[in-house]
């Protein structure tokens, strides 16, 4: 296996990695926020007023709440992965190098810049995640009128 691409992938996953726990910290700062607001605060005697800020801090507090859960999948989702495994087929934990682009399946992270090279980190279940999958050296993925010929996976 090529060892520059296995370097390269090895970087990808410390960078989802590194991602992921920024993100999980941010998240669980946000939620720590909310909780000593909600600790803080008195009851004003203009008490509808209140009850609608409490509300909206509660809704606000359930949709970070609901983004670390996600995070928390993903980091578990990377936890799982074998970095050093080679793949000779477009499966979780492959890095794809495409004609179009190259790709990580793993989590659905978005582009990532490592060593000045692009790289898409995405889930094995999202669509065109999904349609790399079993895909070898060579073959062809067509998704939404994008052709990919795969050159490359480790």
């Amino acid at each position: 296996m090529n060892q520059e691409l296995m370097l390269l992938k090895r970087k990808v996953y410390d960078a989802c990695s590194e991602l992921v726990s920024e993100r999980i910290t941010s998240l669980q700062q946000s939620l720590k926020g909310f909780q000593d607001a909600a600790n803080e605060e008195t009851k004003s005697s203009a008490g509808d007023k209140y009850e609608t800020g409490r509300a909206m801090m509660h809704l606000e507090k359930e949709k970070v709440a609901h983004a670390l859960n996600e995070v928390l999948k993903q980091q578990k989702v990377l936890g799982q992965l074998i970095v050093s495994k080679a793949h000779d087929q477009a499966a979780l934990g492959a890095l794809i190098i495409t004609d179009s682009g190259n790709f990580y399946l793993s989590a659905s992270l978005g582009k990532l810049k490592v060593d000045d090279t692009d790289v898409f980190c995405l889930s094995p279940v999202a669509p065109l995640g999904n349609a790399f999958l079993g895909k070898k050296k060579g073959d062809h993925v067509t998704f939404k009128k994008m052709s990919y010929t795969i050159e490359s996976i480790c």
